[in-house]
């Protein structure tokens, strides 16, 4: 069993963190104008699907997002989110049926610098977010002895996610499947790539703040309290593609901004 990471262990950072682009080239612009202010920059998934940005747009996008990973390998996270496991996971399906095969092969060749999560401090940055009864459920599936039945003893650490990075570099999708019954996924057994806020809301694991992507909210629900808990939610409508968050993980204080260029691609 794994040993109780301790908070010294944690990164201590200034976070950056874009939301869902879609094809987008909003996300990448705020990153590369903001890179230099900042200890990480943190890409929350999606890079795919959409009604607002073509193919070849997307694809344009995800090459240039990868290409600047790969320059700042140690600043740059790059997170992935539903859109894109839908093309990598086999019992999923990609909404592009016609640029599917090429999709999945861009994903593969990547894969070693796409990370389910990240986590700094008492932060966590995932796609949709983390829920406490899928990590319960998760810790079952790993076959770790649970003494309690309803919650585990077991407090989720960035132990554990490093784990499910590493399995997801290593090609086992299992933590990305979908872990519910409804096609939207607003059920609390979800996991960090589908889980919607109403959810998140009611079972987000406990003692930690998270910043999520994934469903767009209006602005005055885009922070929500969890008890003594912070939920950051990210994502826009299409279009725009602008929220973004900075984060200080050592002081935990933090703002929801939005990115305003007239010459931007709207």
């Amino acid at each position: 069993m794994f040993s109780q990471t301790s908070e010294k262990d944690y990164v201590l950072a200034k976070i950056l963190a874009v939301a869902d682009s879609h094809g987008s080239s909003i996300p990448l612009t705020i990153a590369e104008s903001n890179l230099d202010c900042f200890d990480k920059v943190i890409f929350l998934g999606d890079f795919f699907d959409h009604e607002d940005k073509e193919y070849e747009e997307q694809k344009e996008n995800f090459l240039k997002v990868m290409k600047f990973k790969k320059a700042n390998p140690e600043k740059v996270k790059i997170l992935i989110g539903n859109h894109d496991a839908n093309y990598i996971v086999p019992e999923l399906y990609g909404w592009q049926y016609e640029h599917e095969t090429e999709i999945k092969k861009m994903i593969l060749r990547n894969l070693e610098y796409i990370d389910l999560g990240f986590m700094a401090g008492k932060w966590i940055f995932t796609h949709a977010g983390v829920s406490g009864i899928w990590f319960y459920n998760q810790l079952k599936n790993d076959d770790f002895d649970i003494k309690n039945d309803k919650v585990p003893d077991i407090q989720f650490s960035n132990e554990f996610l490093n784990q499910y990075n590493d399995r997801l570099h290593n090609g086992d999708f299992s933590i990305l499947r979908f872990t519910g019954i409804t096609g939207y996924g607003d059920e609390i057994t979800q996991n960090p790539l589908w889980i919607r806020p109403d959810s998140l809301k009611i079972a987000a694991v406990p003692g930690l703040n998270q910043v999520v992507g994934h469903t767009a909210v209006p602005d005055e629900e885009r922070i929500q309290k969890k008890d003594t808990d912070v939920l950051l939610f990210l994502d826009s409508l299409p279009f725009y593609r602008n929220v973004y968050a900075e984060v200080d993980t050592e002081t935990n204080q933090y703002e929801i901004k939005k990115f305003e260029d007239p010459f931007a691609d709207w």
